[in-house]
């Protein structure tokens, strides 16, 4: 079978934990995009749930918004800092949003400014003073795109933005996935010197193959990251072919599964039993299959900075998990 990609593993997750509550008589389920869960009957005693899936609907920077004003009840989200900052009202949110978490799933993955060694760039302020025209791959524009808001957060304490850049003379090269074969293409013919993005394990061999290095991030930046609700963090050396230095940068990781702090206790209790139930067949982003011990603590590949629902919560204790 094929590799799945972010966005067929984040539908399958909840497709499953849906499909469980449905085996379970508890719900009966509704439309694609966005996946509604209504009660199987009028004397069930669970109320209607909307579940975000992830993508375009759910996954950017509005859909921690979409849960803490209640429109959606349960969402994927990724990385898990957009979380940490909509629950602390940081950066894109302009208020403390009431989320809690029922589990975190793991993908591990770093946020990283790699350009063509040649370039002799040793700092991102290198690139605003020295007016590097550079040829850059990254994620489409838009605030609500995660990756997108978070290198526009990066390059602003650096002193520019990506139409800086293009000011004096660079080019842009928006690409809607880290495999697009127009950037593996353009790292390798040299039509592209620098790609800011995450998703690692997609092209930052073939850039290290073909001449490119990490630009480190320095710890006063990291600091006024840190307090919107980023994970300073290090890419180790030795975790890619070719990386052979630890380079200081920003945490990307993890797929929180988030609910607003007005669900009931009895309904997170049953999704994270639904999840226990299905945890065979439900996808993720690790070296393992899904362990219920990890999903609801905070880890590497999973960091977790909310509250998890006191239903939830309830449940792991129960079965042992915590």
């Amino acid at each position: 079978m094929a590799k799945m990609n972010a966005r067929m593993m984040r539908t399958k997750m909840a497709l499953e934990v849906a499909a469980e509550l449905y085996t379970q008589r508890m719900f009966s389920m509704g439309n694609v995009a966005a996946i509604s869960i209504q009660p199987s009957s009028r004397e069930e005693q669970f109320p209607g749930v909307l579940m975000g899936i992830n993508g375009d609907l759910m996954g950017g920077m509005k859909g921690p918004i979409e849960v803490g004003k209640k429109r959606v009840d349960v969402a994927f989200i990724n990385p898990s800092a957009v979380v940490t900052m909509a629950y602390r009202g940081k950066g894109f949110y302009q208020q403390k949003l009431p989320l809690r978490a029922l589990a975190s799933f793991p993908s591990w993955d770093k946020m990283v400014f790699a350009v063509a060694r040649d370039l002799k760039i040793k700092s991102l302020a290198d690139i605003a003073a020295r007016k590097i025209p550079l040829r850059v791959s990254t994620r489409p524009s838009g605030i609500d795109n995660t990756t997108a808001y978070t290198v526009a957060q990066v390059l602003g304490l650096y002193g520019f933005s990506l139409a800086k850049l293009k000011s004096w003379g660079g080019r842009v090269h928006e690409t809607p996935r880290p495999t697009s074969p127009e950037r593996l293409d353009g790292i390798k013919s040299g039509k592209i010197n620098a790609v800011f993005d995450e998703g690692l394990h997609n092209w930052i061999e073939e850039a290290l193959d073909c001449g490119f290095e990490i630009v480190p991030l320095e710890a006063r930046v990291m600091k006024k990251l840190a307090a919107l609700g980023y994970r300073p963090s290090i890419l180790p050396a030795g975790r890619f072919r070719g990386l052979d230095a630890d380079v200081p940068t920003l945490d990307f990781s993890g797929w929180p599964l988030i609910t607003h702090s007005g669900l009931s206790n009895d309904l997170a209790y049953s999704i994270c039993q639904a999840i226990d139930l299905r945890q065979s067949v439900i996808p993720v982003d690790d070296d393992g299959p899904l362990d219920m011990k990890k999903i609801c603590r905070s880890t590497e590949a999973a960091p977790l900075d909310i509250p998890l629902h006191p239903g939830a919560k309830k449940y792991y204790r129960e079965k042992g998990y915590l």
